[in-house]
């Protein structure tokens, strides 16, 4: 039996405003929503219990993604609730192309498990996809993570707030509208989902 509750919580929603390139071809709700579903079924397939914040389209706010996230945790005690929030970042909020590229990886403040889980998708990302540029925000680790009080990371449960590519990137874009990269995309946080399975495993047969 799989330890891990994994709570899927999509990018924003169809109506909000500039989350999309600058030519508006590629908007993140949707992008977000087409690889959760993938990694869904690569998850259900493994044996995971796999549940969303959101199932609809529209936005339906950060705090009521947090507090549905803490109550499907309440709602599978044997488990250990894990959320991985995707996204697509942009370094600015007027529609031009810009320069800035990369994958990261945002947690709670302080030093959490969720900072461990973390760790497990960098190393994923460095060994399967190098050349994707890794915007790591210190060496050390543990903390090669950044750190931030999202709403949707503050709840009762370990989270991951994945920014896969700039949207707003002409280089980054193209490899969001690549399939094979989105596959690879979806791979990696499937096999770093399995790393935190192991080690949440491990913890609790001691």
């Amino acid at each position: 039996m799989k330890r891990l509750l994994i709570i899927l919580d999509p990018a924003h929603g169809e109506e909000v405003e500039g989350k999309r390139s600058p030519d508006g071809r590629h908007r993140e709700y949707r992008w977000s929503r087409e690889r959760l579903k993938q990694i869904e079924l690569l998850l259900t397939a493994c044996g995971y219990t796999v549940v969303w914040t959101n199932t609809t389209d529209a936005e339906i706010g950060l705090t009521k993604r947090k507090n549905v996230a803490t109550q499907l945790g309440k709602q599978h005690p044997d488990l250990v609730p894990l959320l991985v929030s995707l996204h697509n970042d942009a370094s600015g909020v007027t529609p031009e192309w810009r320069q800035a590229r990369g994958v990261s990886v945002w947690t709670s403040k302080g030093r959490t498990t969720s900072d461990i889980f973390a760790d497990y998708f960098i190393q994923r990302i460095q060994e399967w996809m190098p050349e994707v540029q890794r915007r790591i925000y210190s060496p050390t680790y543990l903390d090669r993570d950044f750190e931030n009080d999202f709403t949707v990371l503050m709840g009762d449960y370990s989270a991951l707030l994945i920014e896969c590519g700039f949207q707003d990137n002409r280089e980054d874009l193209s490899l969001l509208e690549d399939p094979k990269f989105c596959k690879r995309i979806e791979d990696r946080i499937v096999d770093s989902i399995e790393d935190c399975e192991n080690y949440i495993t491990q913890k609790l047969s001691k």
